[in-house]
């Protein structure tokens, strides 16, 4: 219990007292509600680990590789398929004309919005697994497995390249959005450096991917899955 420091009387709880009631002397005390909130105030941002951070980019790339797999198992009526690759050959056409410049601004756009906090895997999440209808798609026009249809695409280099990169997009959101619950701004701020790094790396794979997917439809163009 507080005493005043001159007069020597019983000072009043109430927290909101600032001076003595009986001499007037300046109160100077700290309740244990305003200590509490200090250290709270000051809590130190924790980094996170390489090891953590590549459990994540695994465990991301896992539900890259089954999101997209799901797509490819999804049942589709004829009509729907039909449509599918319909879509799917304009694509081939303007590939044709564009090339390089459009099979990368395409992926790099989808893999700058997996990097948003919170909302950007969900987007990608519906990409991977449009890209997994189309494979379903072609299984039903050409009588194949989906799924075989699937792993023969992964055999290509370019394939890797994007998931590689789109898994270091969902990883480092999932991070954004962990330091942004935890530290607010303060925990965006100091993650954006591995962010831009990251985004640095993943425009390098998705470049290098484009000359690779480019170069192997310009070799077999009937037999590569874009």
């Amino acid at each position: 219990m507080p005493y005043c420091t001159r007069c020597g009387i019983k000072l009043p709880e109430d927290e909101e007292a600032r001076f003595c009631p009986n001499c007037g002397a300046p109160i100077f005390f700290k309740t244990p509600r305003y200590a509490g909130y200090e250290k709270k105030a000051i809590r130190p941002l924790k980094a996170a680990s390489r090891k953590n951070r590549f459990l994540t980019f695994l465990f991301a790339l896992f539900l890259c590789v089954t999101v997209t797999s799901a797509g490819a198992l999804s049942k589709i009526d004829n009509s729907e398929a039909q449509l599918i690759i319909e879509n799917f050959e304009k694509v081939e056409e303007m590939l044709q004309t564009a090339g390089v410049q459009l099979i990368f601004g395409n992926n790099m756009m989808y893999c700058l919005a997996m990097f948003i906090p919170f909302v950007g895997p969900i987007g990608g999440f519906y990409v991977l697994y449009s890209t997994g209808k189309v494979l379903a798609a072609l299984s039903s026009i050409l009588g194949t497995d989906p799924m075989l249809l699937f792993l023969s695409l992964l055999i290509y280099p370019h394939a890797w390249l994007e998931y590689v990169s789109y898994s270091l997009a969902v990883s480092e959101s999932i991070w954004l959005s962990s330091y942004a619950l935890k530290y607010r701004f303060k925990g965006l701020r100091a993650e954006a450096v591995n962010a831009a790094k990251y985004i640095s790396i993943c425009a390098i794979l998705l470049l290098a991917g484009a000359f690779v997917e480019m170069a192997l439809i310009t070799l077999v163009p009937s037999s590569i899955p874009v």
